[in-house]
């Protein structure tokens, strides 16, 4: 079963293509369900499918060094989690939340997979309730754009406007770690 063109046009990169241009979009993406802790992009991998979250809550975590007794360790840290409003969740999380909960009608993870050939996963996610989604390979977002140049125009746009938003986050970041760096070498 595919999703519904309204389906589509929830999720934040695909708001401004026109419900008629969702339905191809729909077309292409077939509906799946998982349960909880099911791996849905590890970090690290490389991949070219975006994933169209349409029910339920995925927790976004990175792998991060931690200082322990026997030295640095890999630790795998939860840093958001994004749950769908419409619908919501069928039933709550499977562990309580530790970090900020996003909520949004619907959401997609991995869209610089639609623009990227093997693009590297930045994050790790996995669902922590029961999940509706669909895959959508670039494959077929790029024979969709190919017939249907302006659906590219609005969608490509949104995944702009994301990595821009990630650079300007990541820039911020950069500038506390070395302020905070500097300030512990003058100590």
């Amino acid at each position: 079963m595919n999703p519904t063109a309204e389906q589509i046009q929830k999720i934040n990169h695909f708001s401004k293509v026109p419900l008629d241009m969702c339905k191809k979009i729909a077309s292409a993406v077939e509906l799946q369900e998982c349960q909880p802790k099911k791996a849905l992009l590890t970090e690290g991998d490389t991949g070219d499918t975006m994933v169209l979250v349409f029910q339920g809550q995925v927790e976004v975590s990175k792998n991060m060094m931690v200082k322990t007794a026997s030295g640095l360790a890999t630790s795998r840290k939860p840093i958001i989690r994004l749950e769908t409003t419409d619908p919501p969740p069928k039933s709550p999380p499977i562990t309580e939340p530790t970090v900020f909960v996003v909520e949004a009608p619907a959401f997609g993870i991995g869209e610089f997979s639609l623009v990227l050939d093997d693009a590297i996963r930045t994050a790790h996610v996995h669902a922590t309730t029961p999940v509706q989604y669909g895959i959508l390979t670039l494959e077929d977002f790029s024979r969709i754009v190919k017939d249907n140049p302006e659906i590219g125009g609005f969608v490509y746009f949104e995944v702009a406007k994301a990595a821009v938003q990630n650079l300007a986050t990541a820039s911020a970041d950069i500038s506390n770690l070395t302020q905070a760096f500097f300030f512990a070498l003058t100590r």
